[in-house]
């Protein structure tokens, strides 16, 4: 079944995916999810396997392709997304953001690493397994989602609609430099906006200023995420908890004017949270920390706005199939595998949150190389992927996961 898995014919579906521009755009006809995703449906038509197409949003369709043992047993599911990150000012690329360029033993491109790469290999993985007519029992399901980059509505429209009803296990086919990862951190989006009311900059005390509140606001949650790091200290996986300001807009929407004072100001918060948080204690504590601004600024008021709350996630390493993806490595490359955790939040978080579904992470490509420029994957690491997740599969449908470390 190995022999199966073709460097050449792995190499060429990872060009042609990262070939197809797959940021999502409402605006743009040729940046979306749509075409990769029937890109993807004709070839695994052709390739023998039972495929779905749902749209999930207009131009937004997720696929699922399932492959079918010989009788009744576990099911496991392979997830990679379709979507990628803008490849931001071009002009700093050394090669085309979209052109799949091979140099050396690396594929360069958005998405290459994460996760064009290993949506392929899973591909080829189940494909081998196809063509080997090995003996398995039980169900294989290639997830592919659109919006993982975003509030991650394909995976949620995918077990809303049933798929996931059954899945026993599930591999996560992102960059971790194919560690085993199975603690995912947790995420809460936040808005906050301050209200103030506009003046000109000549005569400020005609107006309120809500850039005052706004600075208070940062100040004083740094100084929350420094008591939440003390509070729970470093996880050995996935590091400190964070409540990181990203977006900090003055007016919140339209364009500021250098004398006129905003009518309101706005941050957008990412929160990373780690186990031993909980979601709805942590949103308190921000809540009662902005509320003392009130005791130190006059008319200080505030909106905080939730839009988003993705849970802490982990997998006990006793799961069989942390057993069969652990047994895969060993065969594969003739070394123990490295256990680490997932700095952010993936698809399989809401498969193991919603559904209870036992989720290993692992996949090629390094870290830290995801949404950077020249981002890439090294071709050697990739085939060893997908070697990894073709045993890993075999190993969970036959049982036989009772080799651990």
């Amino acid at each position: 079944m190995l022999s199966l898995i073709d460097e050449d014919a792995l190499v060429s579906l990872t060009q042609e995916l990262i070939r197809i521009p797959s940021v999502y755009d409402p605006n743009d006809d040729s940046a979306n999810e749509e075409k990769v995703a029937s890109f993807l449906y004709e070839r695994l038509k052709s390739l023998g396997f039972e495929v779905h197409m749902e749209e999930v949003a207009p131009k937004r369709p997720n696929l699922v392709a399932l492959l079918r043992g010989h009788r009744e047993g576990r099911t496991i599911l392979l997830e990679g997304h379709t979507d990628v990150v803008t490849p931001g000012d071009v002009s700093k690329w050394s090669y085309d953001p979209f052109g799949g360029v091979i140099v050396g033993r690396r594929i360069y491109g958005r998405g290459a690493c994460d996760t064009k790469g290993n949506l392929a290999a899973s591909i080829i993985a189940a494909k081998a397994i196809k063509d080997s007519g090995v003996n398995f029992s039980g169900k294989i399901i290639l997830c592919i989602p659109v919006d993982e980059e975003g509030l991650m509505v394909g995976i949620k429209e995918f077990i809303r609609r049933g798929w996931a009803d059954d899945v026993d296990g599930a591999i996560i086919c992102e960059p971790v430099d194919n560690n085993i990862c199975l603690d995912i951190k947790g995420a809460i989006r936040a808005l906050v906006r301050v209200k103030g009311k506009m003046a000109h900059g000549c005569m400020p005390y005609a107006g309120i200023n809500p850039n005052f509140g706004m600075a208070k606001i940062i100040l004083k949650l740094r100084e929350l995420e420094e008591e939440e790091k003390r509070l729970l200290g470093y996880h050995r996986f996935l590091g400190y908890p964070s409540i990181t300001p990203t977006v900090v807009m003055s007016p919140s929407s339209g364009k500021g004017q250098l004398n006129v004072i905003p009518e309101d100001s706005s941050i957008a918060y990412d929160i990373r949270t780690v186990p031993g948080q909980k979601d709805e204690e942590l949103i308190e504590k921000i809540r009662g920390v902005i509320d003392e601004i009130k005791d130190e600024i006059e008319e200080f008021r505030y909106e905080l706005e939730v839009i988003e709350r993705r849970p802490c996630v982990s997998t006990d390493p006793n799961e069989p199939i942390v057993k069969a993806v652990d047994k895969a490595y060993r065969e594969v490359t003739r070394k123990a595998p490295v256990y680490n955790g997932v700095p952010g939040a993936t698809d399989g978080t809401f498969l193991k949150a919603w559904k209870g579904i036992p989720v290993v992470v692992i996949g090629a490509g390094g870290r830290e190389v995801p949404h950077q420029v020249d981002e890439y994957v090294d071709i050697d690491q990739l085939v060893e992927t997908a070697k990894i997740y073709a045993l890993s599969i075999l190993n969970f449908l036959r049982g036989e996961d009772n080799e651990y470390r």
